[in-house]
């Protein structure tokens, strides 16, 4: 179903007139252009503003459009914007969109961990926007920012039934204050059967669906291996089908198993995410040390490869506890716990009542 005002803003369109949705559009759109990012050109605009995941659905856009049209203009936008999201408005497990009202970013630094919306989409769309950058930049910190959004937040957003989901993704939850204190009206403690605006399950399904887009990234110059679960695959190279299996048990435990899989010899690099939260990573290729050639973050390995090669990697992850930026007033005398990629949850169940 079209509803009327799609049909009359078309109309106007058609007509070469502005739509009448800039006038008669909800109040609280009309009077501020800065939630659907229409306040300024982009290249004028300096902050991660207005509806978290428009926003980053557009930069998804942008950086897609800026590396097929080699746009270094866009390009600059898409860096310029990624980096006062991700170093000012970026929550721990990969949230963003901090404020509830228009689930949309709020200013630098202004990160409530129990009002906070943080909807499952908005960290899907992160993952997405994340994905252009890798294919643009090569950059491991955007497979860092797409692993933890992945990891803490849109698998979170689902149970393990798969029929259970959250919309809303708050850092601190006190369950008893739910019911009395209408400030956090868009708070749910448990998963939920389904939403009025069901946008979250179908998005967390098509991002499983096509999490191959995510695992690799390939390039020109290498196929980079930006998150190590599980998994076979295969793509073409310029001189031939390169197959990989990857093994083990990420994020749970430290050792990662690539073996190579293809049928003839094919010269081609492969680029190994060291995450950022990895100070030790060690990598042997059939059984002998790899030289060192590290850049942007991925140990990049160039030989002819062939059925039988092995990488054996070990990422070791302590337990090790994570301090915010001191301007995030939220999180001051806080700390977070995380192990490889994931951020630990501290439950009732295990601290009582009155500290979960």
């Amino acid at each position: 179903m079209v509803c009327n005002r799609t049909i009359t803003t078309s109309e106007y369109e058609k007509r070469g007139q502005t739509s009448h949705w800039h006038t008669y559009g909800p109040a609280w759109m009309v009077k501020d252009k800065a939630y659907s990012q229409a306040h300024l050109p982009l290249a004028q605009q300096q902050t991660a503003i207005g509806h978290a995941v428009r926003f980053v659905y557009l930069m998804t856009g942008v950086a897609h459009l800026a590396r097929l049209s080699h746009d270094d203009s866009k390009r600059q936008d898409c860096l310029r914007l990624w980096n006062n999201m991700a170093q000012r408005q970026l929550y721990i497990t990969g949230g963003i969109g901090s404020q509830s009202s228009g689930e949309a970013f709020s200013s630098d630094y202004d990160l409530p961990n129990d009002t906070v919306y943080a909807e499952s989409c908005a960290s899907i769309g992160l993952m997405m926007f994340a994905r252009r950058m890798l294919e643009m930049e090569g950059d491991s910190q955007y497979a860092d920012v797409m692993e933890r959004a992945l990891y803490n937040t849109v698998l979170g957003g689902m149970a393990l039934d798969g029929k259970h989901f959250f919309y809303v993704n708050p850092l601190e939850v006190h369950p008893k204050s739910l019911k009395f204190n209408h400030i956090y009206d868009h708070v749910k403690p448990i998963r939920q059967r389904w939403f009025g605006c069901a946008c979250c399950p179908p998005n967390i399904a098509r991002v499983l669906t096509s999490i191959g887009h995510y695992l690799y990234t390939p390039r020109e110059d290498a196929l980079y291996i930006n998150i190590y679960a599980g998994n076979s695959m295969e793509v073409p190279v310029e001189n031939g089908t390169l197959r990989l299996r990857v093994s083990g048990n990420y994020p749970w435990q430290e050792q990662v198993t690539i073996a190579v899989e293809s049928p003839q010899p094919v010269r081609h690099t492969l680029a190994l995410r060291l995450p950022d939260w990895c100070t030790q990573p060690q990598i042997i290729l059939n059984g002998e040390e790899v030289e060192q050639d590290i850049r942007k973050g991925y140990l990049h390995i160039t030989r002819e490869w062939q059925e039988g090669d092995t990488l054996n990697l070990t990422l070791p992850m302590p337990v090790r506890r994570v301090y915010g930026n001191p301007l995030v007033r939220h999180v001051a005398g806080k700390v977070a716990i995380q192990r490889g990629p994931l951020v630990y949850c501290l439950e009732q169940a295990d601290n009582g009542e009155s500290t979960a």
